[in-house]
């Protein structure tokens, strides 16, 4: 989506969701007997659906000033979204890893041993074993 030089499709488009998302907002207040704040929404309704429809190009403004908004939001949950999955992820398999006393790395040092190798079982020289990995 080009948010720089936004097209009348785009605009046209935007205006239209604009206004059936706050149509539903609008059903909801009245259904909730919010007559006042429906009735406020409504406007708006209208504002997007008439600029929608009849004067896209009007829409981009609002259009930019939306999106600039919708980045912020995004950088924000993305940052809080992702922390909290790293923190609660890492810090669980931590936890359960220290429970069970496994070390996956094997990183505990051994002084009687000579050698931290681990060998492992030859695989065969046939190439075709190259073609189907996964």
């Amino acid at each position: 989506m080009n948010l720089t030089n936004p097209t009348e499709k785009q605009l046209r488009q935007y205006g239209l969701m604009m206004a059936g998302v706050l149509s539903l907002f609008v059903t909801l207040f009245l259904y909730k007997a919010w007559h006042t704040a429906a009735m406020a929404l409504g406007v708006w309704v209208l504002f997007f659906l008439v600029m929608g429809l009849l004067a896209p190009t009007r829409l981009e403004g609002v259009y930019r000033a939306w999106m600039k908004f919708a980045e912020v939001i995004g950088n924000f949950n993305f940052k809080l979204i992702l922390g909290l999955v790293y923190l609660v992820f890492f810090t669980l398999t931590r936890l359960v890893a220290s429970l069970f006393r496994e070390d996956p790395l094997t990183r505990k040092i051994e002084p009687e041993k000579k050698s931290y190798w681990h060998d492992c079982e030859p695989r065969s020289s046939d190439p075709k074993r190259f073609e189907k990995q996964f």
